[in-house]
């Protein structure tokens, strides 16, 4: 098939998945049909930034390694350029990070940088499941072309709120380049059955090979202070606890302890290491919808972003 016939079956192609998507709410189950481009061919994925820069190699799973020196899957690049701001150039990788007029552009493979079953018995990087849980299935960790499109400047939304079941791809970008996804599962369960695929760090992948986390990602933090990601209103999200804006753990304790409670978004204002001033940020915390932990609920509480693949 020539270039343009190609192009034209993929507008075809295009026309037909926003068809059949079209205001519905996503879930694991119906990922496939969104991500169906990511499957028409590995050479059309340009994850390329302002300055021609490329997210690396394609990873194979079979190949798949890790670089000790970028702490990234090997042939995967790791680059936030220099104005960015620094608690995102000094804290993410396993990605490319840029600023574009008003946003920050992260482009993203989002392979994790950890073993996982979902890797497959033949790769480097597997690892089996831990006692008591179960595989999501045929579902395996594939390379994607994930670029998200962030505010730079986030602003609360004073309207109706933006649900995070709407659709989008991501809703958010963890430190290592990995997709957050939002609090729903697959009717009828629930997060809380869901969970039971998740691997030893709390990640899965669905049927278009998308690798994310709905929960806490254990190779980042385990009920701590630490800063898990940025989601697609610009706004932070942490782990369990803030870290009241002091050095020490010791004093590190949930919000609503020395700090404002987290409202009906998982998030609240409050200082921390990085934001000294103060900053609205989410937080890892209980969600009624999924009835587990999760990084974010069913509404962001700025105005979103985009993230496609």
């Amino acid at each position: 098939m020539g270039r343009k016939q190609f192009l034209a079956a993929s507008t075809s192609i295009v026309l037909l998945v926003l068809s059949l998507t079209n205001c519905k709410t996503k879930s694991d189950s119906d990922e496939e049909n969104l991500l169906l481009l990511a499957a028409l061919s590995s050479s059309t994925k340009i994850c390329a930034n302002s300055n021609t820069s490329f997210t690396g190699t394609s990873v194979v799973n079979g190949t798949a390694t890790l670089d000790t020196n970028t702490d990234c899957i090997t042939g995967m690049t790791s680059s936030m350029s220099s104005d960015l701001p620094a608690w995102i150039r000094n804290n993410f990788k396993c990605a490319v990070g840029s600023v574009s007029g008003s946003n920050y552009i992260f482009r993203s493979q989002n392979v994790p940088n950890t073993k996982s079953f979902y890797f497959g018995s033949t790769s480097p990087m597997y690892e089996s499941l831990a006692a008591g849980k179960k595989s999501a299935g045929n579902n395996q960790i594939q390379s994607q072309c994930l670029i998200y499109t962030i505010p730079s400047t986030p602003t609360v939304n004073a309207g109706t709120k933006v649900g995070t079941q709407s659709g989008y791809v991501s809703v958010g970008i963890t430190v290592n380049g990995l997709a957050i996804f939002n609090n729903a599962a697959a009717a009828p369960d629930t997060l809380a059955t869901e969970a039971q695929t998740f691997d030893r760090y709390n990640g899965h992948p669905q049927s278009s090979g998308v690798y994310h986390h709905h929960s806490q990602p254990l190779n980042i933090t385990n009920d701590s202070a630490a800063l898990v990601g940025i989601l697609l209103d610009g706004y932070p999200v942490y782990g369990l606890k803030c870290d009241q804006a002091t050095a020490s753990t010791a004093d590190d304790a949930e919000p609503g302890t020395g700090t404002p409670a987290l409202d009906a978004y998982h998030g609240h204002t409050a200082n921390t290491i990085l934001f000294p001033g103060g900053i609205y940020h989410y937080h890892y915390a209980y969600d009624a919808t999924a009835t587990i932990n999760t990084l974010i609920g069913s509404s962001f509480n700025g105005n979103p972003g985009t993230a496609s693949n």
